[in-house]
């Protein structure tokens, strides 16, 4: 969304969006009043869009907090069971498979 000046002095506001094969496009609104009113009404669409977003935020940031506990118990489990691999003789060939010494 912004404003461009053409050589002529005038202003003219273009909303940008996607078309039908995802190219992005700008939209000619117009001049004036309309214009002005596209304008606003594409800040309070930013605005809105905004708020939404940290909502969903906060509530993936709580979700962290709770499953914190349980990555740390995954973490120690790993790492137990590696431990008890290399003990009985296995490798970890190539970085991602478990193998038996001979």
């Amino acid at each position: 969304m912004s404003w461009d000046r053409k050589e002529n002095g005038r202003k003219y506001y273009y909303r940008n969006r996607r078309d039908e094969n995802g190219r992005a496009v700008k939209e000619y609104v117009g001049q004036g009043r309309r214009a002005v009113q596209a304008e606003r009404e594409d800040q309070e669409a930013r605005l809105q869009r905004l708020q939404v977003k940290q909502q969903w935020q906060t509530i993936f940031d709580e979700l962290d907090d709770v499953n914190r506990p349980v990555k740390e118990l995954v973490a120690i489990n790993t790492l137990l069971m590696r431990a008890v691999l290399i003990v009985n003789g296995f490798y970890l060939h190539r970085g991602h498979e478990w193998r038996r010494r001979r």
